[in-house]
């Protein structure tokens, strides 16, 4: 083992040492050539033509339209490039046969003698004006929709990035959340004006992402080579270099080697799993994509999706999709989606969706559905949970904080929802316990109630769904529908012997925490129970109450007993 570590480490020195001797030749070579007067792009083709060497640069740091001019008689192409870019304020970097170009200093002004230094502004500032998306409404009233400047102080680049991430994030969570509390007030008015407000939203959200790209190349172009530092040769971590296509069997086998982590993509085919910086394209690997930075299209993945940064696309792996900041777009994954940043799509996964941040659209998932954020739109899955959810949940079990909206299943926990116990009277069973969970809108019911007498004893377990509305500050009415099971005499009858109950309920509340309700009931029973003297269906109902006394005949051949009553309920309610 120790002689295979000292043969890696040899290779990896062999293989930088290659780098630095390939880029060392590159700028040795001589060359003559002489253009006057033309644009940047010109000047590089001739270059590129001349010297085969191959330039690559971010469109958005280099001006190619800005003329230059060039005389080089038998000089190095490192002498040649000095004298081509002294005016531009551009510099570059040579990397294997690359020539990197990207944003240099310009010239600073000497300073005056006997003046005082004035302190140098960090190379990262940004337009101190406020920008605004406007849109004007139907009435002229325009939606303001302000992108506030990203803050960035710190001239260490390490500070300055975690200085901008956090002013990146705080910049999108206010327009995420001033776009949620205008839109509903909008969307009364007039469908027009909601939908002209999404597109001035989507519009800042877009400046603010242009900014914060601009900011953070910004920030790594102007990065110094660490005093003290001896490695062979260091690489600018985020300075990307342009490309079509890379194809790799396994990282670091591939057409990029082990500099693939510098290259932004706009095709990745990987035969089993590759390296990125960046995919601006479409992604493919049989078993993993990892990428660096953020993608930009179409990832397919046999395992897993990773990203660094975040996602503008869909992902589709066969396990696993995990980005670490916002994902515009949708995931899919045979069992786990995780975005830990914003996410406005839709999230379907076999087993289970992760999100931390706000989620403006769907989670979908076979079991689990988790959301430590808002959730503007739908969980559906076995088991959801949120912070808070402004939409509604589909499942078995439902949790949140708050919720505005209906969570549907058969248990919903709502930790600043509606929670009621109550303890009544009814006609059949005398004493009585109720249990509503969820919010007012729609709650689940559990139902348990026991009728004593000297002869016999009967008890009910039940299920069922209710609303409640506010009439007034003091008053409510409740709809509630309850199926029940009841048990004659034992543990468990075993046999068809239900109850099913419409209750209406108006409520008195006596105090902050406690009312009194009461109300009449509509009911009917589905029984094939026998009493001991051959009769069929529960004692326990009343004779006189009832208001339609009917038996039918099921496709066995069995009677089974199906009469309808009145009730009535009362109780105290908490």
């Amino acid at each position: 083992m120790k002689i295979i570590k000292e043969l890696h480490i040899l290779l990896l020195c062999l293989l930088l040492s290659m780098q630095v001797c390939l880029a060392q030749q590159v700028l040795d070579k001589k060359v003559t050539i002489q253009f006057q007067n033309i644009s940047l792009e010109q000047a590089l083709k001739k270059i590129k033509s001349t010297c085969g060497v191959n330039f690559s640069y971010s469109p958005d740091q280099i001006n190619l339209n800005q003329k230059v001019s060039l005389n080089a008689q038998n000089i190095s192409l490192g002498q040649a490039l000095n004298q081509l870019l002294k005016p531009t304020a551009i510099s570059y970097k040579a990397v294997g046969n690359q020539i990197v170009l990207k944003k240099g200093k310009g010239t600073t002004p000497s300073p005056t003698p006997g003046a005082k230094p004035v302190p140098e502004k960090p190379a990262i500032q940004t337009d101190t004006v406020t920008q605004k998306v406007i849109t004007k409404d139907s009435t002229g009233q325009p939606f303001v929709m302000q992108v506030k400047p990203l803050e960035v102080t710190s001239k260490d680049s390490a500070v300055a990035i975690k200085e901008l991430d956090n002013s990146y994030t705080k910049g999108l969570t206010d327009l995420n959340t001033f776009y949620v509390q205008k839109k509903d007030s909008v969307a009364i008015e007039s469908y027009l004006n909601k939908t002209q407000l999404k597109q001035s939203w989507k519009e800042a959200k877009r400046k603010l992402d242009r900014e914060y790209k601009q900011l953070r190349d910004s920030i790594m172009f102007s990065k110094k080579q660490k005093p003290g530092d001896t490695s062979a040769v260091r690489y600018d971590e985020d300075l990307l270099i342009q490309d079509k296509f890379q194809f790799t069997g396994i990282y670091p086998l591939g057409t990029h080697g082990l500099t693939s982590g510098l290259y932004r993509n706009k095709y990745s085919v990987n035969l089993l799993g590759g390296y990125n910086g960046s995919v601006s394209g479409f992604e493919f690997a049989g078993i993993t994509n990892i990428v660096r930075r953020e993608v930009q299209g179409i990832q397919f993945a046999g395992i897993a999706n990773i990203v660094g940064e975040y996602t503008r696309g869909v992902q589709f792996a066969g396990i696993a999709n995990i980005t670490t900041q916002e994902v515009i777009g949708e995931q899919f994954a045979g069992v786990v989606n995780v975005a830990t940043g914003a996410m406005s799509g839709v999230q379907c996964a076999g087993l289970v969706n992760v999100g931390t941040e706000q989620m403006d659209g769907v989670q979908l998932a076979g079991v689990v559905n988790q959301h430590n954020g808002t959730v503007n739109g739908a969980q559906i899955g076995l088991v959801n949970h949120a912070h808070k959810v402004k939409g509604f949940q589909l499942g078995l079990l439902n949790v949140c904080d708050s919720i505005r909206g209906i969570p549907i299943g058969l248990l919903s926990i709502c930790k600043n929802g509606y929670g009621r116990i109550e303890a009544y009277y009814s006609e059949t069973t005398r004493a009585n316990v109720l249990i509503k969970s969820g919010v007012k809108g729609f709650y689940n019911i559990f139902q348990f109630g026991i009728n004593f007498n000297s002869a016999s004893y009967r008890w009910t377990l039940g299920y069922g769904i209710g609303s409640t509305v506010q009439m007034s500050k003091n008053s409510t009415i409740s709809f509630d529908l309850i199926a029940m099971h009841i048990n004659e005499n034992e543990a468990f009858t075993n046999t068809l012997n239900e109850q099913g109950q419409f209750r209406l309920m108006l409520g008195l509340n006596i105090s902050k925490r406690v009312s009194l309700f009461a109300g009449p009931t509509l009911n009917t029973s589905f029984s094939k129970y026998r009493n001991p003297d051959g009769s069929i269906g529960s004692k326990m109902i009343p004779s006189k109450s009832i208001i339609f006394d009917h038996t039918f005949i099921n496709k066995n051949g069995l009677e089974v007993y199906n009469p309808y009553w009145l009730g009535f309920n009362a109780g105290i309610r908490f």
